[in-house]
């Protein structure tokens, strides 16, 4: 954390200033032309600012947490005093750190960008468009993606998205995540191949925005913006926690940015079920025939010819089996059940509870315990 005074703006305010240019020209400005304007308009500040306290988040409020995040504040030298070229089209925080989390700023402009870091965005509430040389993809929430070092791209959020961009360059994943690249798993073998074989392609993942991984993320701001003797410390061990979620949730269902060789769907389908078994709390079947290459009309008749069962049948079977485990195994609120597996609210989960079931959750539960 830095104790001395210095020049800074805040994050919120380079938001602000990229969105008025948006609605008034229709189309994005850089993260760095955001804050010269600031600079130009006398509108940057001076002094010791405070340091937002992620941990009043209470994890469930995403207005909160995008407020804290608009807090942070900039130092002037972190944006301006690198090479112009390099830091165009910047949406991180501080452009001199190994490692650094952010919100993915709103409205870039359309210029692939190409840093020597690690990049992973993750979805946590909205969409994003994310383009590289290879293609476009919508992401949605959810949704996490890596690319490799050096990989051109641009992503494209509106202001009330909440993506959350995480950069680590070469030497601080090697220093921090060695025992990982000796792991036999996916992730640890795509970063065998971004490190030592120079690949440019990015690995997708579906990892649900559970309390969990929200604990962690509060957990990352809050030392990021520290910065004390042992904020760096802190941070790496959450860090790592982070991607041992992503492995562990969703080890059986990656797939890489680049078409792999064609597979028949009825040959898939194993697979195609074991993703909805570890997804069905977030995905929609938009995300699952995208996962797979498919387009979702075909995809939706072969699951339905193979199961016997349509996509939302399915999807709606898995919720109602965990909320009954979770309705006799704990004593977790109905609220709690609910969110946890994946409904939007109370009400709709105890309307389809009763409906598929026969009785309302509270009855469910009361009558196995008697």
């Amino acid at each position: 954390m830095r104790t001395s005074e210095y020049h800074y703006v805040l994050f919120g305010q380079i938001q602000k200033i990229k969105q008025t240019f948006f609605e008034k020209n229709g189309e994005g400005i850089s993260f760095r032309d955001a804050v010269e304007r600031l600079v130009a308009s006398e509108a940057h500040k001076y002094g010791v600012p405070e340091t937002p306290d992620f941990l009043t988040w209470n994890l469930k409020n995403y207005r909160d947490l995008r407020k804290l995040i608009c807090q942070i504040p900039i130092p002037l030298s972190d944006v301006l005093n690198v090479r112009h070229h390099t830091a165009s089209n910047i949406t991180h925080l501080a452009t001199k750190n190994s490692v650094q989390i952010s919100l993915e700023s709103c409205y870039a402009n359309s210029q692939l960008l190409s840093i020597e870091y690690f990049a992973v965005f993750y979805v946590l509430e909205g969409t994003c468009l994310l383009t590289t040389q290879r293609a476009k993809r919508m992401m949605q929430t959810g949704e996490l993606c890596i690319l490799p070092p050096d990989t051109p791209y641009s992503i494209f959020t509106k202001p009330e998205d909440l993506i959350i961009t995480i950069l680590s360059d070469k030497a601080h994943f090697k220093d921090n995540f060695h025992t990982l690249l000796y792991r036999e798993n996916i992730l640890s073998d795509f970063f065998r191949q971004a490190l030592f074989q120079n690949q440019k392609e990015g690995i997708f993942f579906m990892l649900s925005p559970t309390k969990d991984v929200r604990s962690i993320l509060q957990h990352l701001f809050a030392e990021f913006v520290k910065r004390d003797s042992y904020s760096n410390t802190l941070f790496n061990n959450y860090l790592q926690i982070f991607y041992a979620n992503i492995i562990r949730s969703t080890e059986s269902t990656y797939h890489f940015y680049s078409r792999q060789k064609e597979k028949s769907v009825k040959t898939l389908m194993p697979a195609i079920l074991e993703y909805l078994t570890q997804n069905y709390q977030s995905v929609t079947l938009e995300l699952l025939a995208m996962h797979f290459h498919y387009e979702s009309t075909y995809l939706s008749k072969w699951i339905k010819s193979t199961t016997g069962k349509g996509y939302s049948a399915i999807v709606t079977d898995l919720k109602i089996q965990e909320a009954c485990r979770l309705l006799t195994a704990t004593d977790k609120n109905i609220e709690e059940i609910s969110e946890i597996v994946g409904y939007n609210s109370a009400d709709h989960f105890t309307y389809t509870f009763k409906k598929v079931t026969g009785s309302a959750p509270r009855t469910y539960r009361k009558l196995l315990k008697q």
